[in-house]
């Protein structure tokens, strides 16, 4: 094997690289040895270790990285050597290389312990690695913190957030990426309530606000009651859920919900809340580190709920930078987020996209049919659109008919992608103020970062609004990219 960090002494906790090398993502070794791992790698790709020799002293590292270009019978089959090799002792963790987002179901279901599909983030693969470096082994003087210290790191990244619901919605996609069988929402309560109101989900946008009877959530009354976790492994057996279940049973209604947990958010000693996780995976639990990783982030997020709490009504922040007609962010608001994202990309080697969409025709509609008319139909598409992105995204007000969208995380083709979808969402609602059968049509221009011809955010405008003049020009598909 060929070392690729030092020694520093026998508790660096010990993690082997298998797999292809292509399919990792860009400084993970240098990130893994600056985080205090000690980092070997296998001779050659496709190298299993064999089991020890008898007598000979077995000597397995901690944590196993195997990277994949897609979880696939040949990721499927090294898995199954690997368990057999190492008698399913060593945590075995996937890394791949394509970003579909059913690629960690299917590598968990093959046997891995923990998957992830691109792009990765070093501070979150750090994390997730110690984490199960700490479950198998116990807690090692070096890796002390590293979970703290990576979670800070997705805080400040969800920082280019600009309100609470935004910043939460980040933490749980993150949450969502580390335990991609379960379910989550940061859920706003406090003791006594008959009601509660989810302030954030992994759903997205579309989770926000939704009203929760509490009656049918014992364990967010629990953890409003006592302050503690609350993890129920099988709540159809668990005594907590007697009253839920004959509820059920009267109500002829099935409950796919297998385990659930419950974490309180808690300020000092007032708690506002839970963060709720939920499960339709049957034998699905939570390690002792996921434990303590949802616990703080848990904290995380009571800080963020507690710190809003905080601003006085006058300097809130839910009108501050947003367009008075669409209720999407205004332009110097678009203009903060394309900074803070071109930097969250050089920081973490990450790719977004800049999508500006146009509303064709909108001129003589308003001539046509009236501004009041073509105003409702901008205030419906505003609302559209942030219906149709992902609690990481972000739209604001471009100019008169125009929109700017900032996809975290996308690559153009991605981009183009949500123009169809959106698209298609254009083709099947219905706009008050439009003749029956009349439907908004838009043209879109698209420009993903890094670009090499890009230097500063004020390139990337450029490039994206003679990406727009490139589509509108377009007979058919009117989708203009900045290749």
């Amino acid at each position: 094997m060929s070392e690729t960090g030092s020694e520093h002494g026998p508790e660096r906790p010990r993690v082997l690289l298998l797999g292809d090398p292509s399919a990792r993502p860009y400084g993970m070794e240098r990130a893994l040895s600056r985080a205090g791992f000690h980092v070997a790698e296998a001779a050659s790709p496709g190298e299993r270790p064999a089991p020890p020799a008898p007598g000979a002293p077995a000597a397995p590292p901690d944590v196993a990285l195997i990277s994949a270009p897609e979880a696939d019978a040949a990721l499927a089959t090294l898995l199954q050597a690997l368990h057999a090799a190492w008698g399913g002792q060593v945590p075995l963790v996937v890394l791949l290389g394509s970003p579909d987002r059913e690629g960690p179901t299917r590598a968990l279901a093959m046997g891995a312990d923990d998957a992830l599909a691109s792009p990765v983030h070093p501070p979150e693969l750090c994390a997730r690695v110690d984490a199960r470096a700490r479950g198998r082994g116990g807690a090692r003087g070096p890796a002390n913190g590293r979970v703290r210290e990576a979670l800070l790191d997705l805080i400040e990244e969800a920082r280019v957030a600009q309100r609470t619901p935004d910043l939460l919605e980040t933490l749980t996609a993150r949450l969502a990426r580390m335990l991609p069988r379960w379910e989550s929402a940061v859920v706003a309560a406090s003791e006594g309530d008959v009601t509660a109101t989810i302030v954030a989900g992994s759903g997205g946008a579309t989770s926000r606000d939704v009203r929760l009877e509490l009656e049918r959530y014992p364990e967010i009354v629990e953890v409003l009651r006592t302050a503690r976790p609350v993890i129920v492994e099988q709540i159809h057996a668990d005594p907590l859920f007697d009253a839920a279940r004959r509820r059920w049973a009267y109500q002829h209604t099935a409950v796919p919900v297998q385990s659930v947990a419950a974490f309180p958010l808690a300020a000092g000693e007032r708690v506002l809340g839970a963060l709720l996780l939920r499960t339709r995976h049957a034998g699905t639990r939570l390690s002792a580190a996921d434990e303590a990783f949802v616990a703080q982030l848990a904290r995380a997020a009571a800080r963020v709920l507690e710190a809003e709490r905080r601003v006085p009504p006058s300097a809130g922040t839910a009108e501050c930078g947003v367009d008075a007609l669409t209720g999407v962010a205004a332009p110097d608001a678009l203009d903060r987020r394309v900074e803070e994202e071109s930097a969250r990309a050089k920081r973490y080697s990450l790719t977004f996209s800049l999508v500006l969409l146009d509303v064709d025709e909108q001129e003589q509609l308003n001539e046509r049919l009236g501004r009041s008319a073509g105003d409702r139909l901008l205030a419906e598409m505003g609302r559209m659109l942030q219906r149709e992105v992902r609690a990481s995204d972000f739209v604001a007000r471009y100019g008169g008919d125009e929109f700017a969208l900032v996809l975290a995380e996308t690559a153009s083709e991605g981009a183009r992608d949500l123009v169809q979808r959106i698209r298609q969402r254009l083709e099947a609602d219905e706009f008050a103020g439009l003749p029956p059968g009349e439907r908004p049509r838009v043209s879109a221009g698209i420009v993903a970062f890094p670009h090499p011809a890009v230097q500063d955010t004020g390139d990337l405008m450029l490039l994206l609004e003679a990406a727009l003049r490139r589509g509108k020009a377009q007979g058919e598909e009117r989708i203009g990219v900045a290749d």
